[in-house]
């Protein structure tokens, strides 16, 4: 959908969660300040900007300034209003100012571009991501002994650039930091960097556990018959 470029949204800080585009986030909807919130959008079909919460209150200070406009796709209704959604995220914004706090936090936000950046350097990185994200992935299931299910990654170079951060075991300072970077380029090669330590880090722990594994093996050298 599109957007003018500065456009006053109802605002949903979350600890712990930062949201990219093309990325779903399911919510569990209990405080009545949400239900409302949420019903209004819903009835609507307008967006709500979903933003890191940077402490236990909310203030100015700790709301970081940069989120992802999300849309309720899905809806499952409970009892005393409460709801579980599913939430699409559409477009990153940058707020303003805020316009109401109470009942829940409002904001005039601008709507954040990507740089322009040539194919010619995005795909190659693309790619390498890509190779490294499964990687991690692979060398993870043998640390766990789960069974692989299916990966569908992104081809545009920039959606890559938001879905690997999301699903990824990083320290949300720097998913938020990732967020409000507008060079997919730099995404791609600070995600490679992250990735390239994480495989080390996994493939240590793989030949450890098959150090351990072997050990038991020699150790287990049955019963001696009676003589």
């Amino acid at each position: 959908m599109a957007y003018s470029e500065r456009i006053e949204v109802p605002l949903f800080p979350l600890p712990n969660v930062v949201l990219f585009p093309g990325v779903s986030l399911p919510l569990h909807i209990f405080e009545e300040r949400y239900k409302s919130m949420i019903n209004a959008c819903i009835d609507d079909d307008a967006p709500f900007g979903v933003v890191l919460l940077g402490g236990e209150r909310e203030t100015v200070s700790s709301i970081q300034n940069v989120g992802v406009l999300a849309r309720v796709s899905e809806v499952e209704r409970l009892d005393d209003g409460r709801m579980n959604i599913v939430t699409e995220g559409e477009v990153r914004f940058r707020i303003l100012k805020f316009t109401s706090r109470a009942p829940a936090w409002r904001a005039e936000v601008d709507l954040m571009e990507e740089d322009p950046e040539p194919d010619t350097e995005l795909t190659p990185l693309a790619s390498e991501l890509g190779e490294m994200y499964l990687e991690a992935y692979h060398t993870s299931l043998e640390l766990t002994g789960e069974q692989p299910g299916r990966i569908d990654l992104p081809t545009s170079a920039t959606e890559l650039s938001f879905v690997v951060p999301y699903v990824l075991d990083m320290e949300v300072e720097k998913k938020q930091a990732l967020l409000e970077s507008t060079s997919t380029r730099d995404r791609l090669r600070t995600l490679i960097g992250y990735l390239r330590e994480a495989n080390e880090r996994l493939s240590a722990q793989v030949q450890q556990k098959r150090v351990a594994e072997t050990a038991r093996g020699n150790g287990d050298l049955g019963h001696p018959q009676e003589p």
